[in-house]
C-alpha cells in the first residue's frame, strides 16, 4: 500500500510499530467493512420491495429445461461430443510420435 511504501522511505520500523500499524489497518478495514456491510443490508431492504414487484413468479426453470430436449440440442450435442473424442485421439497420437521419435 502507499501507506507502507512512504514508511519504508521515511525510516525503518520497530516490530512493535509495525504490529501496531497493521493492527490499526486491520481495525480501519473491520470498520470500514461493517459500514459497508450495514448500507447494503439497508439498501437492500428499501429495494427488495420494488424487486419483488417487477419479478413475477418463475416457472421459468421448467421451461429452460425444456430447451435442451429439443432435437437441434441434441443434434448439436452429438457434434461436440465427437469433437472432443476427435481431439483426444489426435492428441494421443501426437504423444505416441513424440514418444517413439525421440
Amino acid at each position: 500500500m502507499a501507506t507502507d511504501d512512504n514508511q519504508k522511505d521515511s525510516k525503518a520500523l520497530t516490530r512493535e510499530q509495525y504490529r501496531k500499524l497493521k493492527q490499526q489497518q486491520d481495525d480501519d478495514f473491520k470498520q470500514r467493512d461493517k459500514r459497508r456491510v450495514q448500507v447494503e443490508r439497508q439498501y437492500a431492504k428499501e429495494h427488495q420491495q420494488d424487486y419483488n414487484q417487477d419479478v413475477p413468479d418463475e416457472p421459468q426453470s421448467a421451461e429452460l429445461t425444456d430447451d435442451f430436449k429439443t432435437f437441434r440440442w441434441k443434434k448439436t450435442n452429438r457434434r461436440l461430443n465427437w469433437t472432443i473424442s476427435v481431439l483426444l485421439f489426435l492428441i494421443l497420437i501426437v504423444y505416441l510420435v513424440l514418444f517413439f521419435v525421440n
